[in-house]
């Protein structure tokens, strides 16, 4: 018997929010692992202690790493998930006669309070913390880098000698357009004939982004785009980030600048120190093997056949031992969390511009990436509702 529809809608209903979220859903066990009070505490000097009240920094905060968790990096659309996502206005706090805020909310505040105070840095290296207090996090790291397309077009790469304001370069190109007798092709976005011209890092910066820089693999046969160098460095035993690093793309050195700058970082501000290091053969150089071996780390490299240097041969010796081979094994675990981090949590490309701007947008990948690890090895099982 075919079923009908009931036109007759009910005035009320007596639900919580509650009902709309699985038992297995993956927000439930994440958001045990996020402390409301501490991230109030750390926001206390960001605000006034007199006006309007502002809306909870808590929310914002788990608005923005929800919406990473659920691949929804674009603050616009994050707005209309918070409309109709049932288990992300949970996740965030908001009830069900509460509407989403503004898109604008999420980029004044991130830009006045969050980047300016490294309020993002400071729970990333929260949820480190706790996975170290909690044994998880290994002695023995792994390191590596890639390669993240920036929020610049080709379009926006301008000659150095063009030493201009991007709002007076942009007027030029206006007045140009003016004074073509067939007019401008496409006001609204102009055309620019770069065919033939010769660019490069050292000649040319981008008006829109100008900390990005064309980079390329070299050897992937793929052509160079605006981007930064993206470096990492994972402890082997459940794949935590100890640090994710944006750097300005300098060639093949960005790699080895940028896992040494983590490596300082983690023994600064998280007091941790490696006993080892797996990487490629791209980081197998005397200068960043001495490096390491100054700070007391072993090198688990992968060799290459050139290079006869003492620290290249102190390499060859260990790569007799089993530590060294499983150092490896692990060490293409980070590439899979890159790709992870690629796919699902927007680190295919920035949307932030500026070096200091996407290393906070950085951070907040990282944090979502650290705080999946974390559900699956401290939340306990969800439980039917």
């Amino acid at each position: 018997m075919m079923g009908e529809a009931d036109p007759q809608r009910a005035f009320f209903y007596n639900i919580s929010l509650e009902t709309f979220v699985p038992a297995d859903h993956p927000l439930r066990r994440i958001r045990p692992l996020i402390d409301d009070q501490a991230i109030r505490r750390a926001c206390r000097d960001l605000y006034a202690p007199i006006g309007r009240p502002s809306i909870p920094p808590e929310q914002l905060l788990l608005a923005l790493v929800g919406g990473y968790l659920l691949s929804i990096p674009s603050e616009r659309r994050l707005v209309m998930e918070l409309q109709c996502n049932m288990a992300l206005r949970w996740f965030v706090g908001l009830n069900l006669d509460e509407d989403a805020w503004d898109a604008s909310t999420f980029s004044q505040n991130r830009r006045r309070r969050f980047d300016e105070s490294g309020l993002l840095e400071r729970l990333f290296d929260e949820t480190v913390k706790r996975a170290m207090a909690a044994g998880l996090v290994s002695r023995h790291v792994s390191a590596d880098g890639t390669l993240v397309r920036a929020n610049a077009s080709f379009k926006s790469f301008v000659p150095l000698e063009v030493a201009l304001a991007p709002e007076e370069y942009k007027r030029r190109l206006r007045a140009h357009d003016r004074e073509d007798a067939d007019g401008p092709p496409d006001p609204g976005n102009r055309a620019v004939d770069f065919r033939g011209e010769r660019r490069s890092n050292a000649t040319h910066r981008s008006m829109s982004d100008p900390d990005c820089r064309y980079v390329s693999k070299g050897t992937s046969g793929t052509g160079a785009y605006p981007g930064y160098a993206v470096n990492a460095v994972m402890e082997n035993r459940h794949r935590i980030l100890l640090g994710l690093g944006v750097e300005i793309f300098q060639g093949s050195t960005s790699e080895e600048r940028g896992c040494l700058a983590l490596l300082d970082r983690a023994k600064r501000r998280l007091r941790f120190t490696p006993k080892t290091l797996g990487a490629d053969k791209g980081f197998f150089h005397e200068a960043f093997i001495e490096a390491l071996l100054d700070r007391g780390v072993e090198p688990h490299i992968a060799v290459e056949a050139r290079g006869s240097a003492a620290a290249h041969m102190r390499v060859r010796m260990r790569a007799r031992g089993m530590g060294y081979r499983l150092s490896q094994r692990c060490q293409k675990l980070i590439e899979e969390l890159f790709g992870e981090a690629k796919d699902w949590h927007g680190l295919r490309r920035f949307r932030r511009r500026g070096r200091w701007r996407v290393q906070q947008e950085a951070y907040l990948i990282a944090w979502a990436l650290n705080l999946k690890r974390l559900a699956k090895s401290l939340a306990p099982l969800p439980q039917p509702v």
